[in-house]
């Protein structure tokens, strides 16, 4: 890729980052589970990454913690590709998988490669509204299944 073309590249990349910036309120739903998180989205590691905090805002059941997550996005430039690496409280892995996406217009649709099947985080940004949505698919016996769908809107 030409260095002017490069670095257009980048600039787009970081614009959208900056979009996740602030203090969110999420909704949503898994499945027939109500989704409702506070997210703060905040540049970190020397600018090179967004970290992305969630916590549930809904009562956790009983004998559990609320959930909680940690999302560390950043840009690789040499790649053109987004990266997202996830924690979150429902486990602690011996691997860690990472999320890979291609800016596609104002969506990144993060890929996790898992053995048992790919899954897909698409970010989307609403310019208008001012609001993310984000979409989580998985792949099993050919069909993609929806996981998750959600939005995040700034907090007032």
């Amino acid at each position: 890729m030409p260095p002017r073309q490069l670095r257009l590249e980048m600039l787009l990349a970081t614009e959208l980052l900056d979009k996740l910036v602030g203090d969110w309120d999420l909704t949503g739903r898994m499945g027939e589970i109500p989704l409702q998180q506070a997210v703060v989205g905040k540049r970190t590691l020397g600018e090179l990454f967004v970290e992305l905090y969630f916590k549930s805002t809904l009562p956790a059941p009983v004998g559990q913690k609320p959930y909680e997550a940690v999302y560390y996005i950043g840009y690789n430039d040499e790649n053109d590709l987004f990266v997202m690496h996830l924690l979150d409280t429902f486990g602690v892995g011996l691997s860690c998988i990472v999320g890979i996406g291609k800016q596609e217009g104002n969506t990144i649709p993060f890929v996790f490669d898992y053995e048992d099947g790919p899954f897909t985080n698409r970010f989307i940004w609403d310019e208008t509204a001012d609001a993310w949505r984000f979409e989580q698919t998985y792949l099993k016996n050919g069909q993609v299944h929806t996981f998750a769908t959600k939005e995040m809107v700034r907090s007032r």
